[in-house]
């Protein structure tokens, strides 16, 4: 009966430290997996970080090819090319636009930017390090910065694609470039004042305009809102064509210098027939409390007037669409009109 009893004893004992040593390996299997679950977790969220900076530098691409649709000559052209101004794509009223201004970090973490530089091409025309700089193209490089010291960077080329597609075949058609004052009729403003308008006379033949030149000036004082132009049968009939929006703040403060306002699709103007240039802004100049805001000056002439046409300012005032505006005579605003085959 001892010795029984004594066997009872060690069994009872052996299955104690098994239970420890059970409990120890569940222990450790425990803490290693949470340390596992831990570094998955945080390879997760780096690499959900790392695909949200691509997508976002992928997107400040696609605005810069945004802007370069509408105008390559007011849109990109401008910006300094040397890659050391930062600018920010932002949406306002609807569409990409790039600013220098700083702006909040995206979603509280990142922060997107893009810059431009020079591209040079070799006696064979492929890009080079050095060479004759090509003028209609931009290495673009799209850059995410967030935490502490992470980037994510997209390298890409631009092309003012426009410039082979229909500018090289484009004809100046109708034009008046005698203009030279700039004080008198500014635009647009938030007091609902109406837009400026300038008739033309269409040239002999038919015609498909592609684009039109405004000679304009902005005040450096103040951001003027986006501008646009329409092709009318008059300044208050149809609606012949839209042109591509323009960033009033692309616009020379210096002095006045052509705008090239493009048309998606062609105009086709009759033989002979009278037509008008509608200058307009988003939002409207023409309603009161719109938010517009000012000031571009459209540069005119009145010395050597333009017998095909006049000028007209205040046109569609206080939110009237049947107001024609007050004609000025002997007026008349510089502009251009472009032609392809």
């Amino acid at each position: 009966m001892k010795n029984i009893k004594h066997k009872t004893k060690n069994k009872d004992g052996f299955g104690l430290i098994e239970m420890i040593i059970v409990c120890g390996i569940i222990v450790m299997t425990f803490l290693v997996f949470m340390r596992a679950e831990v570094s998955a977790l945080r390879l997760f969220r780096a690499g959900q970080e790392n695909m949200e900076a691509a997508l976002l530098a992928g997107e400040a691409l696609e605005a810069v090819r945004s802007v370069r649709d509408e105008s390559w000559v007011n849109n990109i052209a401008v910006l300094d090319d040397t890659g050391a101004t930062r600018y920010y794509p932002v949406v306002q009223n609807g569409k990409w636009q790039l600013t220098a201004a700083a702006q909040p970090a995206i979603n509280g973490t990142y922060t997107r930017f893009v810059t431009f530089a020079k591209v040079f091409r070799d006696s064979q025309d492929k890009i080079a390090a050095s060479g004759t700089a090509d003028a209609n193209t931009r290495k673009v490089t799209s850059r995410v910065e967030w935490g502490s010291g992470k980037s994510s960077s997209v390298i890409s080329y631009i092309t003012n694609f426009q410039a082979s597609l229909g500018g090289a075949g484009e004809t100046k058609q109708v034009s008046y470039e005698n203009a030279g004052n700039e004080s008198n009729f500014s635009f647009p403003s938030g007091d609902g004042s109406g837009d400026l308008t300038q008739s033309f006379l269409a040239p002999a033949s038919a015609i498909k305009v592609s684009r039109i030149d405004l000679l304009l000036r902005r005040d450096a004082a103040a951001a003027p809102s986006d501008v646009y132009a329409e092709l009318r049968e008059n300044a208050l009939g149809n609606v012949l064509g839209v042109s591509s929006q323009i960033t009033g703040t692309t616009i020379s403060t210096s002095s006045g210098a052509w705008v090239e306002f493009r048309f998606q699709n062609f105009v086709s103007l009759g033989a002979g027939k009278k037509y008008t240039i509608r200058l307009r802004a988003r939002p409207s100049a023409a309603d009161a409390g719109s938010g517009g805001s000012g000031t571009l000056y459209w540069t005119y002439g009145s010395s050597n007037p333009y017998a095909g046409g006049v000028a007209s300012s205040s046109v569609g005032h206080f939110s009237d669409p049947g107001y024609g505006g007050t004609l000025l005579s002997n007026y008349d605003f510089g502009f251009k009109i472009y032609s392809s085959p």
